[in-house]
């Protein structure tokens, strides 16, 4: 590719269909090729050393055939150039075995120059047509093959999921169309690394990775050096989107002389542009990935402060008064208002420490800490969590029916902690019996906290069973996040489902590690 082309935009790249290829203008343009040159010189001395043995026995027309049929011949093989040539050669042979004087140059009668000048007639158009059919089968064949590489790199490219998947899909079809080795270098850590190569294992020398290098930093082509020239081996072009530059490819440098390298000039410029909108494309991905998240965030800030203004304002208020109460009136009290006193400060100041710990826990599931995995017993850590609810709630009916449960990987801190939230907010909203439940289903270790409350609102129900852990609707409160987070942390999931007495029974439903994982 010259360095005007790479320089300039291409019309046919900047057209509103960028797969379709400009028509042939070449027409018989090609230079001559000596492989054809030679191959026509040694078909037209077969066919003169064939006519000298038989001139004696063959007449005059069979001869001109026979000098017509090798121009026909090395015109349909080589070229048009190597037609013309051709069919002065015979004319030269013709003349020197059949027109008189014999084995000279020289024309002595008129009627052989009338005849030497419709053999040079039918010679020249007998070369012209062939050779022109000869550069249209391979314009065709190299349109073909540009055709062939447009319509599947941007199938290829729709399913790329990454700049590695783009390059690697690119650097296939620049491969194929400069038949020689390509590179792809992305930046990491300030430098230019090798992404991606074809064929696999091939390593860019220094004054490629050099090129590339000057590519990625000006923003432009660096186009290889001629043949016979010091430089780097392969032309690199920068890529990338909204003006950051995400790769560089390189292909090796097209042959001048190649029939078809107009085509598969072409088919590099497609192939380079529809892997710069493959980025684009996933340019575009990551900012709408970005901004729901962004949204989801902001979506549960909004909501984590309205739950703040609520669930903090009321424990707080009740602490105030009562503090206020007992040191203007403290001594006027009796001891049993007094104790009442106490006993609701140290309710609301228990209740305020579960809410801190809750906002602990999820801003530590949403930071994306990773679980401390350990092997714990799923048995002890439920009796923990219900010990803890009964504790914390007197006057609930906490049951446990626990059959024998396996060693499962986990934190025992998190899963106690989502079990505990479980029982509150059975404890909160659902008066009347809980019962806490665990049991082995299938490769799921499943622990169920069922109460006899109205069940769960559709909005929450339709939250659990989806896969976002973020966006929980209004009035959720942080309990159903904190544990849907941390049963994904834990490698497992939350489902909800109808009571067997009504209400709702939420579970966790953790892997069970495979005997021999277990024991390892």
């Amino acid at each position: 590719m010259d360095k005007r082309r790479a320089m300039a935009p291409d019309p046919a790249m900047d057209s509103p269909d960028p797969h379709r290829l400009p028509p042939d203008d070449r027409r018989w343009s090609t230079a001559p090729r000596l492989g054809g040159l030679l191959g026509a010189a040694l078909l037209l001395g077969l066919v003169t050393l064939g006519a000298a043995r038989l001139h004696h026995f063959l007449p005059e027309n069979v001869s001109i055939l026979l000098f017509l049929t090798a121009v026909l011949v090395s015109a349909a093989a080589f070229g048009f150039w190597v037609g013309i040539a051709s069919a002065l050669g015979a004319i030269a042979a013709f003349n020197f075995l059949f027109v008189e004087p014999h084995f000279t140059l020289l024309i002595a009668r008129p009627q052989d120059l009338v005849t030497l000048a419709v053999f040079l007639l039918a010679a020249g158009l007998t070369g012209i047509l062939a050779g022109r059919l000869r550069e249209q089968v391979d314009a065709a064949k190299g349109r073909a093959a540009a055709l062939e590489v447009v319509s599947r790199v941007s199938g290829d490219l729709a399913f790329a999921a990454s700049t590695e998947d783009v390059a690697r899909i690119a650097l296939r079809h620049l491969h194929d169309l400069s038949q020689g080795p390509a590179a792809a270098l992305a930046p990491q850590d300030g430098q230019l690394r090798l992404l991606a190569a074809e064929p696999r294992g091939y390593l860019p020398e220094a004054s490629d990775l050099d090129a590339a290098d000057v590519a990625f930093r000006r923003g432009r082509a660096e186009l290889a050096a001629a043949r016979g020239w010091s430089g780097a081996r392969l032309s690199f072009y920068p890529l990338g989107a909204g003006g950051a530059r995400r790769l560089v490819l390189g292909h090796a440098r097209l042959a001048p002389e190649r029939r078809d390298r107009d085509w598969r000039e072409t088919g590099i410029e497609v192939v380079l542009r529809q892997a710069e909108q493959a980025l684009q494309r996933l340019a575009l991905a990551e900012a709408a990935e970005a901004e729901r998240r962004r949204a989801a965030a902001e979506e549960t800030r909004s909501a984590l402060l309205a739950s703040l203004s609520h669930d903090l304002r009321t424990p707080l208020a009740t602490i105030l008064g009562a503090v206020t109460t007992l040191r203007e009136l403290g001594a006027t009290l009796p001891p049993a208002s007094q104790a009442d006193l106490l006993a609701a400060i140290e309710e609301e100041s228990g209740r305020l420490a579960r809410y801190v710990e809750k906002l602990l826990q999820l801003t530590r599931l949403q930071s994306g800490i990773a679980a401390q995995m350990a092997w714990v017993d799923a048995g002890d850590v439920v009796q923990a969590a219900v010990a803890r609810a009964r504790r914390s709630w007197p006057q609930a009916q906490i049951a446990a029916e626990l059959a024998p449960l396996p060693m499962i990987r986990a934190e025992a801190g998190l899963l106690e902690q989502a079990v505990f939230n479980l029982v509150e907010n059975a404890v909160k909203y659902a008066p009347g019996p809980i019962r806490v439940t665990g049991a082995v289903e299938g490769e799921e270790l499943v622990l169920t906290v069922a109460d006899g409350g109205r069940g769960l609102p559709p909005a929450i129900a339709a939250w659990l069973a989806s896969d976002q852990a973020v966006g929980a609707p209004p009035g959720t409160g942080l309990g159903l996040p904190i544990c849907k987070g941390i049963a994904r942390a834990l490698g497992g999931r939350m489902t909800a489902a109808p009571g067997d007495a009504g209400g709702a029974a939420l579970a966790i439903r953790l892997p069970v590690p495979r005997p021999a994982a277990a024991g390892a």
